[in-house]
């Protein structure tokens, strides 16, 4: 039956200064927790491409989806995800992105290490402890 599929998602693993991004989940039982920004993949979409069109829809900044680290399958009560958790980094002109989301009371950027992981989603919880950080929070050119 179609209900019991998995509803593919992809998520951003956005890393800015050492720091990542995550964002606020608002309704239902996962309310107020955090979690890496994304959404629902569209038919015949890729986590790449569908996590630059949500990204652009929910916090009108551009970025440049790199590699895929991780896929978890992961069930709720109430419906079971397949989460694509994709590496990205900002478009240019990159201040001009940051800036749009730096005040924003939906966001926060964490220090991986300090991610506040009983304020987490599961499923973003058990993706936070298994990607390799050390390398992926290594100041890059374009980030300084």
């Amino acid at each position: 039956m179609k209900a019991d599929l998995p509803i593919n998602v992809a998520a951003a693993v956005l890393i800015y200064k050492n720091k990542v991004l995550m964002a606020k989940r608002h309704g239902g039982y996962l309310d107020n927790l955090w979690e890496f920004p994304g959404g629902k993949l569209e038919k015949d979409e890729t986590a790449q491409a569908a996590i630059k069109r949500e990204i652009k829809e929910e916090l009108d900044i551009d970025i440049i989806p790199k590699k895929t680290l991780l896929v978890l399958e992961h069930s709720y009560p109430d419906k079971t995800i397949r989460l694509h958790f994709v590496e990205c980094q900002f478009a240019l002109p990159l201040e001009e992105n940051y800036n749009k989301i730096e005040n924003n009371s939906e966001t926060g950027w964490f220090i991986p290490t300090r991610i506040p992981l009983s304020d987490v989603c599961p499923a973003d919880r058990i993706a936070s402890t298994n990607f390799p950080w050390e390398l992926l929070t290594k100041e890059k050119d374009n980030d300084k």
